[in-house]
């Protein structure tokens, strides 16, 4: 097996670009969750709800494991993503509130 730089690129090229234009798709999505984001915890602070709800999290993470499983995706590993976008949403979260004081 050879590793030269550029060496299966031809090969690789077709799937490449449908990765990257998934890539593009998730960081859309990924645009449209944090503006979610923003407008529940500007909804959340004049209420004095948290940024962080944990039953609210478990069952996000519930429902995100389990759609995986069904999906033949590695439920742990979705759960590790869903973990890191929700450390980023709870800073969004703590950046919207405090610019509401």
């Amino acid at each position: 097996m050879s590793s030269e730089p550029g060496e299966g690129d031809a090969i690789l090229a077709e799937v490449r670009a449908r990765i990257d234009a998934l890539d593009d798709d998730l960081v859309d999505l990924l645009a449209q969750r944090f503006a979610a984001v923003a407008e529940a915890a500007r909804l959340k602070r004049p209420h004095g709800i948290p940024p962080l709800t944990p039953r609210r999290f478990a069952a996000v993470l519930a429902r995100v494991t389990a759609r995986a499983g069904q999906r033949g995706l590695d439920p742990e590993a979705a759960q590790r993503i869903w973990e890191t976008i929700h450390d980023e949403a709870l800073r969004l979260e703590a950046r919207v509130m405090a610019a509401a004081d």
